[in-house]
């Protein structure tokens, strides 16, 4: 496959629209591709959901198993904030500017096009390489926890998570996420009389006060070595309709990256404690839902993933020049895992941001072969989202060099 192929292939993935959602057509095409050269796989619908769909697929066979992945779905895009169509990959010299991009659509291309090369080449495969194409990891992971359920995860060796790291950082780390709505209920009145009302707005600030105080507490001198300390931020915030009326509904959403050593259950419980307290001591009536649970993952720095993934890579390396911006901000991040960055060199690293790997590996969240290692800028989640175009073809070899060896 020649470089304008893979640009191609990059390019059909960007212009379909999977922003939260819609993954279907993305798994439809990258199914046809796969086919075309005689690697079969399968959509897997997902339950009560219209248009989502994870896909699988093998090549190889026997031990050892090494299962890769990447999300199908991008974040939102506030398209007048970016300066190019955020829907069509544009170039301006080595950028390759999109959404979706890093956040990882050049990942996901790099891996099937590692496949397909592979399988037209004649290469054999020592071993299996497990491809598990995911719906829904930016909000809630579905897919991924789906495809655990099912068993696809079952007797892998190893995961290999293709999400943006760049070509130093070798991720074997991720925390755990806790998104939270809170909901404050009140009672409606004409804000010339507040007395008749019950202002939801009012108790939802003062439950979010007490909130922060109770996790500052919490938290306090309780650190990981490798992820740090537990991080918590209120998001967003919604209340009232009208200047002139006082609100009977409020409502916030808080997002926590997790620890081993504060479990999600223990947070969730420290703040339900919060709520019931809070309740029997106030007319307004508060309560909290949970739209995402995931738990810290910690792999092993270590394993023979690692060391493969680091051969493969380390001519491409060698090659790279890093800006001092560049440079600066993955000291920083190694700084965060108590470890150092020596430019030129490969730094294993943990990171605050989850991936799908919480969810295939809930059983087994310590001491696995995992790895987060993919192409990517740290634009993730931005305006004007950009990927390398270099470091998207450098990762097409070093995924197929991978996939070759693992087994070996």
């Amino acid at each position: 496959m020649d470089k304008e192929q893979k640009m191609q292939i990059l390019q059909d993935l960007v212009e379909i629209k999977s922003v939260n959602g819609d993954e279907l057509p993305v798994a439809k095409y990258l199914k046809n591709l796969l086919a075309k050269a005689g690697i079969e796989s399968k959509i897997l619908p997902l339950p009560g959901a219209e248009n989502r769909a994870n896909l699988v697929a093998e090549i190889g066979s026997g031990k050892p198993v090494l299962a890769v992945t990447g999300h199908m779905d991008t974040v939102d895009v506030n398209e007048k904030s970016w300066n190019t169509d955020p829907f069509k990959v544009t170039q301006k010299g080595d950028k390759l500017y999109g959404r979706g991009t890093t956040d990882m659509k050049a990942g996901l291309a790099a891996m099937i096009i590692a496949l397909i090369e592979l399988k037209e080449s004649g290469t054999k495969i020592p071993g299996t390489i497990r491809l598990l194409v995911t719906a829904g990891e930016e909000v809630g992971q579905p897919g991924a926890e789906e495809l655990q359920k099912e068993g696809y995860i079952d007797g892998a060796d190893a995961l290999l998570v293709g999400e943006p790291s760049g070509l130093p950082s070798i991720v074997f780390a991720s925390k755990g996420e806790l998104d939270i709505t809170i909901t404050a209920k009140g009672k409606t009145a004409h804000s010339s009389m507040p007395y008749l009302g019950i202002n939801a707005v009012e108790h939802l600030l003062d439950v979010l006060d007490a909130i922060k105080k109770r996790m500052k507490d919490l938290t306090a001198g309780i650190k990981n070595d490798v992820l740090g300390e537990t991080v918590f931020n209120i998001d967003t915030i919604k209340g009232g309709n009208q200047v002139n009326a006082i609100p009977n509904l409020a409502q916030a959403e808080l997002n926590l990256r997790t620890i081993p050593e504060l479990s999600n259950p223990k947070i969730l419980q420290e703040l339900q404690s919060v709520l019931d307290d809070y309740n029997a001591a106030n007319k307004g009536q508060i309560s909290m839902t949970v739209d995402m649970d995931i738990v810290p993952i910690i792999g092993d720095p270590d394993c023979h993933l690692i060391d493969v993934v680091e051969d493969a890579a380390r001519p491409f390396l060698a090659k790279q020049k890093l800006s001092e911006s560049e440079i600066a901000q993955i000291k920083t991040t190694a700084k965060l895992s108590s470890t150092e960055y020596h430019p030129g060199d490969f730094v294993k690293i943990g990171v605050s941001g989850g991936t799908d790997g919480s969810k295939f590996l809930i059983d087994h969240p310590t001491g696995f072969s995992y790895l987060v290692y993919g192409p990517g800028s740290d634009t993730e989640h931005q305006d004007n989202e950009y990927v390398s175009q270099q470091m998207y073809f450098d990762f097409i070899e070093i995924y197929k060099q991978t996939f070759a060896k693992f087994g070996a």
